[in-house]
């Protein structure tokens, strides 16, 4: 707490350069604050005032740099009495009394208060009363009043007055100068223009009662020596509102001001006898001064108890809040783990253990790379590019490998971990074992394949029995019903009519089946690709329908897997016949395009559209029969509509060229 002692003794009393700016600026203050002290003699007698400033300074140099701070006291206190009017001898005696009583008080206040240069605290307002003002000022008066009797100098007509004004000076120089030289600084933190209006209000108003009240003649027929005390309500309001700083200025501004006037023979101190006068304006000080500081800090006592019981709710919220999560994150069955930005694992749960098979200890400090297929690098780049910028990302559907090195399929959602200041430091990772779902998803989707090829199948044996047989059988049926009017010329022409009739229906009806033949399984699509079928198929739903289906087909792979293929075909028939049957539209646009990696068709229409939230609500069977085919392609299908203007069904389906490139050959 107190400076510890050097061994080189010019170190020991300067210390460092800032050791002697210390020296250079107590010495100054002190000498200043000593003259100004001086400067009102009409109320000083023998060297003697009832406020003594420069003894506020002393003390508060000891609080503020250490007992080497002794050292400029000295020096201060000897200069400013050697340049009064006493001898030497009484000089030396009162700089001795003057060092001597303020290392007391420091030394006093540090070891039997604690005491806090910021006044915060009711303890250090009344230690600074008790020991640095009223306990430490009996020793400087001690020595000083004996010193000026000495030599003969009979301040106030007595020594025991002459000891009670220098006690009483050099206690209210501690009352109104230290407590503004420890919290000046603070004045500096208010904050807020309201705040800082309503402070310069409190001191334009204390100023104006302060010289009402001391800047009358004590002749003035009015008197209103009863008011001297009305300026203690401004240094309450200072006390209250505004702390220590405040109200210690407040309080310097009274003394200034009652100081000056008094010593112009104004106010309600200046009517009787020296000593009088003195002694009830040091008591007036006193006064003042102690309802204000120990005011000030009762209010700045229960401000701090009140934050700091804040604080201590906070802190136990915080405390609990992550008691809390440690529980949850510790009793959850997901893998939670957090990672810096460079990918080392910081935190790993207990489900982590179980899902990976690394222990706590194995885990921590390590690369979150000793997770990922080494396939699956880039992917981790790009994850950590989107999370340095802040973004989130959730669900996504991805591939980890365990200490045995199996793999599996996860659901991860990452987000960024901020500091206080919003930086990004390090990753959440939320990690759910999705293998058993993703087993089930294959296992459904292999079914659904098969169920798609037992459709197909049933398709193809339905459209070869239509074409190879029922449209065979039809086809007879019309010769027959032509060979009719040959072979019986004696008909009538109405019987002719109606054979010719019969025969142009069962034409009709042969052609249909045939094309119902095609549709359940095309030889084109078999043969001739995807391509030639596609447009063959717009091109007999135009003839039959009697509508405009404009097809435009680019960039199409040359081999394509049969499924793929079959997949894209069923999209068009379902998505093209169901326009035809409900947009109400004769005009359609079919395009069918290859990129780098996958293969589109787009069915759209100008139509009477529908609302897309009840096909998400009730599908029918027809979208829902896409939906699975593309599925098993690893496909998609989006659609755009809203009433009144048109739908557009667009489908996809990725490309493997290895795949392919087998497929085809074979």
């Amino acid at each position: 707490m107190f400076p510890k002692p050097a061994t080189n003794p010019r170190r020991q009393i300067f210390g460092d350069w800032r050791g002697v700016v210390q020296f250079a600026f107590v010495f100054a203050a002190y000498c200043i604050a000593g003259k100004l002290g001086q400067a009102t003699v009409n109320i000083r007698s023998g060297n003697l005032g009832p406020v003594w400033p420069a003894y506020g300074v002393a003390l508060a140099a000891m609080i503020i740099c250490g007992y080497r701070a002794w050292v400029a006291v000295a020096a201060g206190a000897f200069v400013v009495a050697f340049l009064s009017p006493v001898p030497p001898f009484t000089a030396l005696g009162q700089a001795v009394g003057a060092t001597l009583a303020s290392v007391t008080g420091a030394f006093l206040l540090h070891r039997f208060v604690g005491f806090r240069p910021s006044l915060s605290r009711l303890s250090d307002a009344l230690g600074l009363i008790l020991f640095g003002g009223l306990g430490s000022a009996t020793i400087s008066a001690s020595i000083g009043a004996l010193a000026l009797q000495v030599a003969q100098e009979h301040a106030y007509s007595g020594i025991a007055k002459a000891w009670l004004i220098y006690w009483l000076g050099d206690a209210t120089g501690v009352l109104v100068v230290t407590p503004l030289v420890l919290s000046i600084l603070h004045l500096g933190e208010m904050r807020g223009r309201l705040r800082l209006s309503e402070f310069l209000v409190l001191l334009f108003f204390l100023s104006t009662v302060t010289l009402t009240v001391f800047g009358h003649a004590p002749s003035n027929q009015i008197k209103l020596d009863f008011l001297a005390f009305a300026v203690l309500p401004f240094v309450m309001w200072a006390g209250i509102r505004f702390g220590v700083a405040a109200t210690a200025l407040s309080i310097f501004v009274v003394a200034a001001i009652a100081t000056i006037t008094t010593a112009l023979g104004l106010g309600p101190f200046a009517s009787d006898t020296p000593f009088l006068n003195a002694v009830l304006l040091d008591v007036f000080f006193f006064v003042v001064s102690v309802s204000g500081l120990t005011l000030a800090a009762v209010t700045t006592e229960r401000q701090d108890a009140e934050l700091e019981r804040e604080h201590m709710v906070r802190q136990q919220a915080a405390v609990e809040a992550r008691l809390q999560l440690a529980t949850i994150v510790e009793s959850s069955s997901d893998a939670i783990l957090s990672a810096n930005l460079e990918g080392i694992i910081e935190s790993w749960n207990s489900s982590a253990e179980q899902m990976f098979g690394f222990t706590d200890t194995e885990a921590v400090g390590q690369s979150i790379s000793m997770l990922i297929p080494p396939g699956l690098n880039e992917e981790q780049l790009e994850i950590l590019r989107k999370l340095r910028d802040g973004e989130r990302i959730a669900n996504l559907e991805t591939v980890r490998i365990t200490k045995d090195g199996n793999k599996l399929g996860v659901s991860i959602t990452l987000s960024p971990i901020r500091n206080t200041e919003g930086q990004v430091i390090g990753v959440s990772n939320i990690i759910r074992d999705i293998t058993e779902r993703k087993q089930a998803q294959q296992a459904l989707l292999r079914m659904n394949q098969r169920l798609i090829e037992a459709q197909e199948n049933e398709r193809s044996r339905i459209g070869r029995e239509l074409h190879d047989d029922i449209a065979q059988r039809l086809a007879l049926l019309t010769v027959r019903l032509g060979q009719m009017q040959s072979e019986f010329p004696d008909l009538t022409s109405e019987i002719r009519a109606r054979i010719e009739v019969l025969q142009n229906e069962a034409a009709e009806l042969t052609k249909d089946v045939q094309s119902l033949s095609h549709q359940l399984h095309s030889s084109k699509l078999e043969y001739l690709g995807l391509a030639t079928a596609a447009r063959a198929f717009c091109k007999e739903l135009s003839d039959h329908q009697k509508v405009k289906v404009d097809f435009r087909g680019y960039d199409v792979p040359n081999s394509l897997s049969r499924d793929k293929a079959l997949a894209l075909y069923r999209v068009l028939q379902e998505s093209l016949q169901n326009a035809v049957k409900h947009s109400g539209v004769r005009n359609f646009e079919v395009q069918l395009w290859g990129t780098d990696g996958e293969i589109h068709l787009s069915v759209s229409d100008l139509g009477v559209g529908f609302n897309r939230d009840d096909v998400r609500g009730g599908a029918g069977l027809g979208l829902t029969s896409m939906r699975e085919r593309l599925n098993v392609v690893n496909g998609s299908i989006a659609i755009d509509s809203r009433p009144g203007l048109g739908t557009k069904i667009h489908a996809r389906i990725p490309l493997d060229p290895e795949v392919e490139a087998t497929r085809a050959a074979g």
